[in-house]
Formats: structure tokens, C-alpha cells, sequence
């Protein structure tokens, strides 16, 4: 079953506002239970945190004033403060600077692309699996813009988020992987799922990965960015530097390490120690991706989806019996994108159990 849909049009306060209406409910429900999280985990009250994601709006403003105005719209029409509506969107940079890392067992998102020499009708694909806390699978939508003067975007964040996972009508598709290295410190930076906006907002290639480029990094993220005409870049961004992957023979995959940026004098990589199945995730995707060379289609990035390999600790991620509820990270979702075609395709829960339900572009991507 998808999530919600929210279509929104117009100016960016425009689409804003119309988002948090249409999914107020939802919304305030999302940062309600963050608020909690945050709380409960580490005692960080709304007095903490606010703050932080306030000192966030002049460098959102100054460097995309257009997401400032849509998050303000956001912020009205979810009858919530423009500060809880921001510490949402940064609620990745909130979670590592409060010790999310605290949280790993295990798991993590898997992104893979694949290029048109390769696949069965020289389409560009791309998708990933979003692994996270199963008390947040309730809050995602699809949301779908049709916005002035920029391309139309479908994306599939949590409710109030104006990005994640996503693809827009200039041929651009990119996901997002979660990445920790010892540099890492919450600053007053634009947060990651931001960024993904302005990536998706993107007109061109190269403004796609400008957005990356242009924005400086307090913590680090990944970020695989793919064009249908066949090109697609892995940038792992740390406050270090950015590292940068090419595809190999069409294909492009990654997890949750540094693979880049590795062995940098002064520079750790947190997350490969905390759970080392990022290190063959990755790997896997491309076996798996490789075996159908020539004739990949949206059925094999399905099959990578719902492997097993080394389950639970899988793709397709379960739950852990042998490990605390807290640490309890699933496959809440996951999403393949047809940049050629274009569609979207979308699973609920663990993909092997799920069905992927086709989202329906055509009253934004007429080519």
C-alpha cells in the first residue's frame, strides 16, 4: 500500500502551505514523536532543540531562499512553528549530534544504480532501501510538486520533510544513505534532506551536484544522484572533503561507509565497526545486479531488495531478535525509480513480503 499522496502547485510558500495542510495531521504526528524520541533517549527537551534548529534559517535562507519560503509555507499550513518544522528536516543532523550511532545494530539504506548500457531497454535506474525505526514507517508520504519555474519533483520523505528519495521531470533521480565519521559535530549548516530538495530542484546534472557542492557539511551523509541520458555519481560528503564514485561496468552502488574518502590521516569511519554489513551490502547489490548484465530492469532491482544474504542483517532487513527493541532498525520502505519511463515503484515494509505499487507521474512528467 503507498503512502499518502500530496500533490501541491505553485510558488514555494504556495506548495508548502498546501503540503501541510493536506498532511497536518500526519505532520504534527511525525514531530510529536521525534520531540518524544529525542526525550525520552537523551533528555533533550523541546528547549534543547528548538534553539538548534532556529539558528538553521538564515544559512537555509541564504543558501536556497526559495526552501526557506516553502518551509515557512509548510510550517503554516501543519498549524506548527517554523522552528519544529526546520528541526524536522534536520532531524538527521539532530539525531547524530544526540548519539543516534548509540542506536546501530545492524542495517542501514542500500542504493543502487544502473546505467542504459546495461539495462534491458537502455533505461536509467535507480532506488534504495530506507532502513530506520519501525515506530516511523506510519509517517511517509509521496509528494508531488508542480512548482514555478523549476521542475516537478516525486518524492517520498516523512511527512513534513521536503525531500528524500526522490526524482523530478529533468531526468534527475537521487537517494540519500546515512554515513558517520569522527568529524562529525552538529553545526549550523544546511541539513542533508534540504540538500536532497535542491538536488530534485535541479534543472540540470550539473546543478545537482552543485547543490552537494555548494553547501558546507558539519556531519556526513551519501548521496547517489543519477540522470536518465546515463550517468550517475556517488558523492560522500564528510566535513573532511567530498569523495567521489563512478560507475563500474553501468553499475553504481553504495551503503553506509567510506569508501572514497577511506584511509584519510585523522579521518575515522564510525559506522563500518558499529555494523560491519554495510561493508558487503553494497557488494552484494552488485553480484546480485550483475547477474542480470545486459537486461536489468525493475525486477532486479526488486530481487536486490528482498535478498537475504546474511539475514537479518540483510538487504532486506528484519528484525533482530537477539538485540533490544531501541535497536530494532527494519526495511520500513523502499523505492526504484525508472528515470527513462519515467516512474516510481514503491514497497512498504520488508520488500520480501511486499508488493511494489506503481506511482502514477504522468500528470508531471509528460516528455
Amino acid at each position: 500500500m503507498l503512502p499518502p499522496v500530496i500533490s501541491v502547485k505553485g510558488k514555494p510558500f504556495e506548495c508548502g502551505q498546501q503540503y501541510g495542510t493536506q498532511a497536518r495531521k500526519i505532520i504534527q504526528e511525525n514531530v510529536a514523536v521525534y520531540f518524544e524520541m529525542w526525550r525520552t533517549l537523551w533528555g533533550a527537551e523541546r528547549k534543547d532543540i528548538l534553539p538548534k534548529s532556529h539558528a538553521l534559517m538564515p544559512v537555509i535562507g541564504e543558501y536556497d531562499a526559495d526552501l526557506l519560503d516553502e518551509l515557512e509555507g509548510l510550517a503554516k499550513g501543519a498549524e506548527l512553528s517554523i522552528d519544529e518544522i526546520v528541526a524536522l528536516n534536520a532531524r538527521y543532523e539532530i539525531n547524530f549530534s544526540l548519539g543516534i550511532s548509540s542506536l546501530y545494530h545492524g542495517g542501514g539504506c542500500t542504493s543502487v544504480s544502473s546505467l542504459t548500457p546495461v539495462t534491458r531497454d537502455g533505461h536509467t535506474l535507480i532506488g534504495q532501501t530506507w532502513d530506520w525505526l519501525p515506530r516511523f514507517q506510519e509517517f511517509n508520504v509521496i509528494l508531488k510538486a508542480e512548482q514555478k519555474g523549476k521542475p516537478a519533483v516525486v518524492t517520498q520523505p516523512e511527512a513534513g520533510v521536503l525531500a528524500h528519495r526522490g526524482m523530478n521531470s529533468a531526468g534527475i533521480g537521487a537517494c540519500f544513505n546515512g554515513m558517520s565519521s569522527n568529524r562529525d559535530v552538529f553545526g549550523v549548516a544546511v541539513p542533508f534532506l534540504l540538500i536532497m530538495r535542491r538536488i530534485l530542484n535541479s534543472e540540470s546534472y550539473s546543478q545537482a551536484l552543485q547543490a552537494v557542492f555548494q553547501a558546507k557539511a558539519t556531519v556526513s551523509g551519501n548521496f547517489l544522484i543519477a540522470h536518465r541520458d546515463g550517468e550517475a555519481i556517488d558523492l560522500e560528503v564528510s566535513p573532511l572533503d567530498v569523495g567521489f564514485l563512478y560507475p563500474e561496468g553501468g553499475i553504481l552502488t553504495h551503503s553506509n561507509h567510506f569508501i572514497a574518502l577511506k584511509n584519510r590521516e585523522g579521518f575515522a569511519d564510525i559506522l563500518r565497526s558499529i555494523y560491519p554489513d554495510t561493508l558487503f551490502r553494497h557488494q552484494r547489490a552488485r553480484h546480485l545486479l550483475e547477474q542480470d548484465k545486459g537486461h536489468i530492469d525493475v525486477s532486479s532491482f526488486q530481487r536486490v531488495f528482498r535478498d537475504h544474504f546474511s539475514h537479518p542483517n540483510s538487504i532486506c532487513r528484519h528484525v533482530d531478535e537477539r538485540v533490544d527493541g531501541i535497536k530494532q532498525w527494519v526495511t520500513l520502505y523502499s523505492a526504484i525509480m525508472d528515470l527513462s519511463e519515467p516512474a516510481m515503484y514503491v514497497a512498504r515494509g520488508y520488500p520480501c513480503q511486499s508488493e511494489y505499487e506503481k506511482v502514477d507521474c504522468s500528470d508531471l512528467f509528460q516528455r
